[in-house]
């Protein structure tokens, strides 16, 4: 999660942690799917599917501060939510037969904050989709999205900031910060359009699924102002997989990959997760696995699917030892997600005809 690479401030709280912003990065990235790829808009059987996701990152980690002491770092607070709903025109034959619709579009509207330190961001996104089957049964999807919204960053106190040039001419992070007046804020806020478009190619099978999908944030490169000129917003190119892989009719597995590439900044998410059905009348399955985050972090997950209802869990332990001079001995960075998304079901009872018997004599 970063600013742009031409931006010319590079950000420090006032205990000297480094922030960033404005792409989020999920360890589940799956359970927010509006956020990962428009093209999951609408991508589900059911009603309308409600969902959100909470992560909270290096939640209490000591910073040594500026003045020399030891500061507690409040971390990262990412909170994202969405509800889309599916929708299509089914022909004659699909309603006289009660078949399954090949062809469907999606609607979804999407919110995500983020908080570091004295930096937030908010969005607000509408998303639209449309999938295409091909074959008979239409197992094979093509699927493509669209999304738009309104994003905002916010500095809720300028005064709190570290630039670099200060903290160059202070000598570093070990010296005494120099404050640069000719660099101070001109704004404390910047609103601009954002859009996103996405595909995904989908397959399934009595064993075997597959999702392969890449998205392009950012693709209208919007602009902000925050030092008295307009930077650009640079392009996010994100791709990911998902595959279901049936060893047994109760165990399966599940590996996903995430990769994200902005302004030559890379981020591949790599995981296993490993299924068990045990459960046919109240469809119950359990999820246990892990992952790890290239050059970053281990992850461990838990989940749980009961119907429509899902329940996912994660924990990241910083793998790297946070070597930085910033931070004190002995801290490692520590994250956890909480996510919830429910797929609701409602159709309408068939109406059944009385049909009477009449006895021969």
């Amino acid at each position: 999660m970063r600013f742009a690479k031409k931006m010319l401030l590079f950000c420090f709280t006032m205990w000297g942690t480094i922030t960033s912003a404005q792409d989020i990065h999920f360890s589940m990235f799956d359970m927010a799917p509006l956020e990962l790829n428009p093209a999951y808009t609408g991508f589900y059987e059911g009603t309308f599917r409600i969902g959100g996701i909470y992560r909270t990152q290096w939640q209490g980690l000591s910073i040594n501060s500026m003045s020399g002491g030891t500061d507690k770092f409040s971390g990262y607070q990412t909170p994202s939510a969405y509800i889309d709903v599916p929708f299509g025109f089914p022909s004659p034959k699909v309603k006289k037969t009660g078949a399954r619709m090949k062809n469907w579009a999606g609607i979804g509207i999407s919110f995500f904050a983020d908080q570091v330190g004295q930096l937030s961001n908010l969005a607000a996104s509408l998303s639209l989709s449309y999938h295409l089957g091909f074959g008979k049964r239409g197992n094979t999807r093509l699927s493509l999205g669209v999304q738009g919204g309104i994003a905002q960053q916010r500095v809720k106190d300028p005064t709190q900031f570290r630039f670099e040039d200060g903290i160059i001419l202070g000598g570093g992070l070990g010296g005494t910060y120099v404050q640069v007046s000719d660099n101070m804020l001109t704004e404390t806020s910047a609103a601009y359009p954002d859009f996103s478009g996405g595909l995904m190619l989908s397959h399934r099978s009595s064993r075997f699924g597959l999702e392969a999908g890449f998205s392009l944030n950012h693709f209208s490169q919007p602009k902000y102002n925050f030092l008295g000129q307009d930077f650009k917003e640079s392009m996010e190119y994100i791709a990911n997989l998902l595959v279901d892989i049936g060893l047994t009719d109760r165990f399966f597995l599940r590996p996903l990959v995430f990769y994200k590439n902005k302004a030559n900044t890379q981020d591949l998410n790599m995981q296993l997760l490993l299924g068990l059905h045990f459960n046919d009348m109240k469809d119950i399955t359990l999820f246990l696995g892990g992952g790890y985050r290239l050059f970053d972090s281990a992850i461990m997950r838990v989940g749980l699917d009961v119907k429509g209802l899902r329940f996912g869990f994660a924990y990241d332990l910083n793998a790297t030892g946070l070597s930085s001079k910033i931070y004190s001995k002995g801290n490692r960075g520590m994250g956890f997600e909480v996510a919830l998304s429910y797929i609701a079901k409602i159709y309408k009872n068939p109406v059944v005809k009385e049909i009477l018997f009449c006895p021969r004599f």
